[in-house]
């Protein structure tokens, strides 16, 4: 799943297909990446972490050529589903931008705080496309 901003935008899908953020081949080692996690259930370094700092909160981590890219998401919001939320860069051990984890925590709580009528599709969170 992806997280939909106020504004209906998917800000980790706008950033994977931004070729001067995400060259293709990070973007097919990333995409590489998901799929392997949607089949797993247990995640562990070096693929993804919990951070402390931030309960709930999961990094996604893949490093190209000497760039570590990572995604910012939660389990959620249904059973066996898991939500992009944020994007970032870590460099010296510091996430590139700094609020990444903040907005990811943010973002989630808007996700979960949805309630939608029965049977109607949640409006912060659709489908995550490998394109």
């Amino acid at each position: 799943m992806d997280y939909i901003d106020e504004r209906d935008t998917n800000p980790v899908r706008d950033w994977l297909r931004d070729v001067k953020n995400v060259p293709r081949k990070a973007k097919a080692k990333i995409d590489r990446l998901l799929l392997q996690l949607a089949g797993t259930e247990l995640w562990v370094r070096p693929a993804a972490s919990n951070l402390d700092d931030y309960p709930g909160i999961v990094e996604i981590r893949v490093l190209w050529m000497n760039v570590q890219y990572r995604l910012l998401g939660f389990r959620g919001p249904g059973p066996r589903q898991f939500t992009l939320l944020e994007h970032a860069l870590e460099k010296d051990d510091k996430f590139v931008p700094p609020s990444a984890p903040a907005t990811a925590k943010k973002r989630m709580k808007e996700v979960m705080e949805e309630n939608p009528l029965p049977g109607k599709p949640r409006r912060r969170v659709c489908e995550h496309r490998f394109d």
